[in-house]
């Protein structure tokens, strides 16, 4: 199906490119402004256990026979991120993948493509993240997450976000202070801004507010990658 070129709308991706993401070692892929799948090079096949006569081409996340097909949303989300941003976004994906379905580590990066300055869609790669913070495992369960690493907006500040991660994790004031090195009343006043920002009057409130939108899964990529990432 790929030989030659993959056709989206009038445009062509050329055969030397897709020569090149074939060799790639790592998953690589592209899909169109839709969240619908365009190519997926015979790396990201092995990493979700699709066979080679799967056809991929026109289908959602959802739509796919593997362990991350209910994580369409979360995807189709981050997807979307870097649409409205033209930014290149990234997320920890820690899901069955593999023959083995052995729960696993991998730093995905998206970021927005063009041919001939007309955008494509997302392109996306991964890379393994072969060593985490413990944090990961305590906060999330040894359980398939979609992590963010990227701020889900920009209405907090930074030092507000990791205020924010703390809480979410369940730790009181006093511990927030103690990981971040600040005293309590600075913490509170955190807090406070917090609230203010997201328009509610309790920290349950603003717990609930961030999970109801999916804010839970971001996580400070200072709390995550800890250690050098392997290649």
């Amino acid at each position: 199906m790929l030989a030659s070129l993959v056709k989206e709308g009038s445009m062509t991706l050329s055969s030397d490119l897709i020569a090149f993401w074939e060799s790639f070692d790592w998953p690589c892929g592209l899909k169109d402004p839709n969240y619908r799948f365009v190519y997926i090079n015979p790396a990201y096949r092995r990493m979700q256990n699709l066979s080679k006569s799967f056809d991929i081409e026109g289908r959602l996340d959802g739509e796919l026979p593997t362990e991350t097909h209910e994580f369409q949303d979360a995807f189709q989300a981050h997807d979307q991120l870097v649409i409205d941003t033209n930014e290149t976004k990234s997320s920890i994906e820690i899901h069955p993948f593999g023959k083995n379905k052995l729960l696993e580590g991998w730093i995905f990066h998206k970021k927005p493509f063009y041919i001939k300055d007309k955008f494509i869609g997302v392109f996306f790669w991964a890379e393994p993240a072969r060593k985490f913070d413990t944090d990961i495992f305590t906060t999330f369960g040894s359980k398939p997450i979609s992590i963010t690493l990227n701020p889900p907006t920009s209405i907090l500040t930074d030092r507000e976000w990791e205020v924010l991660y703390f809480l979410l994790k369940g730790d009181n004031t006093k511990t927030i202070a103690i990981q971040l090195a600040l005293q309590v009343n600075t913490v509170r006043k955190y807090l406070d801004s917090i609230r203010s920002k997201l328009g509610v009057f309790s920290q349950k409130q603003a717990i609930d507010y961030c999970k109801s939108n999916g804010w839970d899964r971001y996580v400070p990529s200072k709390y995550i990658i800890r250690h050098k990432i392997l290649n």
